[in-house]
């Protein structure tokens, strides 16, 4: 069992996702906009519920897991960001769901940067990937600017086409 900790950049702190965060990233889900990149429709309650509940279990069995996203200066929650290991391709990914009032102010890029960083520092990962809706064109073009390159297209467990970057160290 790993202990939770934190991360911090200029702008943001990350701090481990749990099931206090569950209102705050459920209204991010809500939104449309958001959604149709991470499940949409299939993001219902008890999906959400399940996600977190899987999120915060990660941090104790892995001692990384995905982070509840606040900016420093106003504390407002901006989403999350952070690894998430995929036991079908026995890989960890990087990824990250920002509010759309956060999109577009180089957060995600901001807050990856961290993960990324401490993923490379970590000498037990030796790579890290990003799975990526093949019409989010925004998350392709941030992938790329943070080092990853194409690996290939597949499937997530649920049966929705995805494809993966991958970012070596």
């Amino acid at each position: 069992m790993h202990t939770p900790f934190g991360l911090e950049t200029s702008r943001l702190s990350l701090q481990p996702l749990t099931a206090e965060h569950r209102k705050n990233l459920g209204q991010i889900y809500d939104d449309p906009d958001v959604a149709r990149y991470i499940g949409g429709d299939r993001l219902t309650e008890e999906a959400i519920d399940y996600q977190i509940s899987g999120f915060a279990a990660e941090w104790y069995e892995r001692g990384y897991g995905q982070s509840a996203v606040f900016h420093k200066e106003t504390g407002e929650f901006l989403g999350r960001i952070g690894l998430h290991y995929w036991p079908n391709w026995n890989e960890i990914e990087l990824g990250y769901i920002l509010g759309k009032s956060a999109q577009g102010q180089g957060f995600a890029t901001e807050g990856a940067e961290a993960w990324i960083e401490w993923a490379e520092a970590n000498n037990d990962i030796p790579y890290i990937i990003a799975n990526i809706h093949p019409d989010n064109s925004a998350s392709i073009h941030r992938a790329e600017k943070l080092g990853f390159t194409y690996d290939r297209d597949d499937l997530t467990p649920s049966g929705l086409a995805t494809l993966i970057y991958r970012l070596g160290f």
